[in-house]
């Protein structure tokens, strides 16, 4: 049996040490780390909401039904994409509470799925109803500091970057 030689993946080794490198940024310069995911919400807000004006135009087009919903939808996104870019003091706090809110409707949807789960054994229901309370202490404890929520967003992102990079280079080889 001839086993073929695996060529080394210089593009995934370059991608994974940017990865590190951007990993170790983002816990150097933590607060330009959270201006710059407000920003991307920012945008992200934005583009969503000129995509929500143009849906509820063609509701409207195709189905002639009122799109106020849209619309009013659509302005909302907008205004919040502007106010998380134009004021980026203001836009970093309310980040932070969107992932804390976040968390806390993620973990309650947990709480009330659990029982779907109930199937694969009673062991395994309990270590969701447990992991997901673990969640929902820690969401409101995130809400309640948004100091604390602020660290944890950088502490994550930074270990996606790290991790990731870290599984590129090793790919590489």
């Amino acid at each position: 049996m001839e086993y073929s030689k695996h060529k080394f993946d210089w593009f995934g080794f370059i991608v994974g040490l940017f990865s590190v490198y951007v990993g170790y940024l983002v816990v150097k310069n933590p607060l330009t780390s959270l201006s710059t995911i407000t920003v991307f919400l920012g945008i992200f807000a934005i583009l969503r909401g000129i995509y929500q004006l143009w849906f509820g135009s063609q509701l409207n087009k195709y189905m002639g039904t009122g799109s106020g919903v849209a619309i009013f939808s659509a302005i909302i996104s907008i205004l919040v994409g502007i106010l998380l870019i134009a004021n980026l003091k203001v836009g970093i706090v309310v980040t932070i509470y969107i992932f804390a809110i976040w968390f806390l409707i993620d973990a309650i949807f947990q709480i009330l799925t659990a029982r779907l789960y109930s199937f694969f054994g009673r062991g395994y229901y309990w270590l969701i109803i447990i992991l997901a309370c673990l969640s929902l202490l820690f969401a409101i404890i995130l809400l309640f500091n948004p100091v604390l929520a602020g660290g944890f967003i950088i502490f994550m992102l930074a270990f996606f970057f790290i991790a990731t990079g870290i599984a590129e280079i090793i790919e590489a080889f």
